[in-house]
C-alpha cells in the first residue's frame, strides 16, 4: 500500500515539476515570435505593429501602409478595416542568432478577403528581417520596407 502511494507521488512531483519548467521554457521570448507577432499586426492593419520598432521612418511606412489600404477601402465603399489580411501556413527559421541580435526568415500564405467576389485570395508572404535587443526585448531592426 505505501508503495503504491510513493509511486503515484513521485510520478505526480515529476508532473508538476515537468509542467513547471515547460510553463518557463515557453515564457522566453524568441526572435521568430517576435516578427510572427509583427507580421500577424501588420496585415491585419493593428496598430501594435508600431510597437515592434523604434525608427519613426518604419513607423512612418507602417503608417503609410495603413492610410493606403483604408483609402483602397473607402474608395470601393468598404469601412477602414474591410482590407484586412490574416496569416496561415506560418513557418519560420532563425538564419543567425547572438545574445544581442538576429536574422528571422518567415514565409507564410497571406489570405485577404476579396468582398465584391466574397472570396479569399492568397498571397506569399516571404520576408527576413532583422532584429536587435534592447531591453531584454527583441525589436525588428530591418526588413519592414521590402513589404
Amino acid at each position: 500500500m505505501i508503495q503504491r502511494i510513493s509511486i503515484f507521488g513521485v510520478v505526480g512531483l515529476l508532473a508538476i515539476f515537468f509542467q513547471s519548467a515547460f510553463v518557463l521554457i515557453e515564457s522566453i521570448e524568441h526572435p521568430h515570435d517576435t516578427v510572427v507577432s509583427f507580421c500577424k499586426a501588420y496585415y491585419q492593419l493593428d496598430e501594435t505593429a508600431k510597437s515592434y520598432v523604434t525608427d519613426q521612418d518604419k513607423k512612418e511606412k507602417i503608417e503609410k501602409f495603413y492610410e493606403t489600404q483604408k483609402q483602397k477601402a473607402n474608395e470601393r465603399g468598404y469601412r477602414d478595416n474591410f482590407l484586412v489580411s490574416y496569416l496561415t501556413k506560418i513557418h519560420t527559421e532563425t538564419i543567425e542568432q547572438t545574445n544581442q541580435s538576429a536574422k528571422v526568415h518567415i514565409e507564410a500564405k497571406r489570405a485577404a478577403i476579396i468582398p465584391w467576389l466574397r472570396t479569399r485570395k492568397m498571397y506569399d508572404v516571404d520576408h527576413t528581417f532583422s532584429l536587435v535587443k534592447k531591453d531584454n526585448r527583441w525589436i525588428i531592426a530591418d526588413g519592414i520596407g521590402t513589404m
